[in-house]
């Protein structure tokens, strides 16, 4: 009997090697993303112990596969069907809005005690948001350093019978990245979260990062600064249980059974250290001042951290005597910001989204350091969100 399953599971892994190798790739699909198939990596001791073959190889078998295209058109089920159900998840089609006041179509893979958002890769918009971001670094003082970080989703660092079902969320960074002028610093937020791929650096049923996976971005961030960085060890975690987040919402169905999520959040302000203060802006462009707080216990999901997105947001850290930043964000940086006042004297957290007025307002009335762009991959497929991001300075 077990010489049998070894030969049965010998014939299976045969077929899928032919399947995926030896049957001829599926080049159309290569066609309608308008990229170039993954090449075989080069085998050598070098990128063996870097990891750099291992990662192309993979890249390598997925953009190999045979069929790779049918896969790919269930990404783009819509219409009236609500979701597809292969062996290797539910596929689940609906509409996003990131606040920006217009729709998108979201496609949801529910899979492995997850539901993550399926990416595919848009060049004119990824065009677009590199040319709103070197529009900031044409513009900025010389003394002000410009930073941009993307963050991908978790989707991406599944194995490859997952990831492979969307586009690379890797590959949309490079290439955003290499369109940024050489002023910009970018952030590797994709490599410092892949180190960590195997903890809670996400949530299962949100679309947002945990905070110890903003934790492993603002590492990232910081080694690039002249800031000194904290310490996740030396603070209190909280938990907040039975959260179910924004994408267990959206996908809209009773026949799966995703675990809830936990909040784990860092106390950074234990001890009461920080001054927090929220702006509104009336028509005149007037700032209004109202207490916010970092951590909104009354909320049990995502709106924990700020109780919600704010037009702008000052942090003072009176600990810290120098620095100061400017973050230009969306939901993704309220779970990055409490790390980042660990090692700013003060962070300005302003939301294109909301916030109606000029960013030389933020200019010439904090003068900045350094000033941060950070965004989740999907924001920057979104064009009305890199048109407001442009027109903002």
């Amino acid at each position: 009997m077990k010489n049998k399953l070894v030969i049965g599971a010998f014939i299976l892994m045969t077929a899928v090697f032919v399947c995926v190798l030896l049957l001829p790739p599926d080049r159309a699909s290569f066609e309608s993303e308008n990229r170039a198939m993954s090449a075989m990596p080069e085998f050598n001791a070098e990128t063996v112990f870097s990891g750099e073959f291992a990662s192309g190889f993979e890249k390598y078998l997925g953009d190999s596969a045979a069929f790779r295209s049918f896969f790919l058109d269930l990404n783009r089920l819509s219409g009236d069907i609500k979701g597809f159900a292969p062996d290797t998840g539910k596929i689940i089609s609906t509409t996003k809005d990131i606040g920006t006041g217009t729709t998108q179509k979201q496609t949801l893979l529910v899979a492995n005690n997850a539901i993550m958002e399926m990416f595919m890769r848009n060049t004119a918009r990824e065009e677009d948001y590199a040319d709103a971001v070197n529009h900031y670094a044409r513009k900025l003082p010389k003394d002000v350093t410009l930073y941009n970080m993307i963050v991908p989703t978790q989707l991406e660092f599944q194995e490859p019978m997952y990831k492979n079902l969307q586009d690379s969320q890797q590959d949309a960074i490079e290439s955003i990245y290499e369109k940024l002028d050489k002023n910009v610093k970018t952030v590797d937020a994709y490599g410092a979260i892949k180190d960590h791929a195997d903890e809670y650096v996400y949530f299962r049923t949100d679309h947002h990062w945990t905070p110890l996976g903003a934790y492993y971005a603002y590492r990232s961030f910081i080694r690039l600064t002249k800031q000194k960085s904290c310490d996740r060890n030396s603070y209190e975690v909280n938990k907040i249980p039975n959260f179910l987040g924004y994408l267990y919402d959206r996908a809209e169905s009773s026949d799966f059974d995703i675990l809830p999520d936990t909040i784990e959040w860092y106390d950074v302000d234990k001890d009461d250290k920080l001054k927090i203060t929220m702006y509104s802006f009336d028509d005149n462009n007037e700032p209004h001042a109202y207490k916010g707080t970092m951590y909104d216990s009354t909320k049990a999901n995502y709106q924990f951290f700020f109780g919600s997105d704010h037009a702008l947001v000052e942090m003072v850290n009176d600990s810290v005597k120098d620095g100061t930043l400017a973050v230009i964000k969306e939901s993704y940086s309220n779970a990055l910001a409490p790390w980042l006042i660990e090692s700013y004297h003060r962070v300005i957290l302003v939301d294109p989204r909301i916030y109606k007025g000029n960013f030389e307002y933020v200019l010439d009335k904090y003068s900045p350091d350094d000033v941060l762009i950070a965004d989740y991959i999907f924001t920057t497929n979104f064009a009305d969100y890199c048109d407001i991001l442009r027109k903002m300075y």
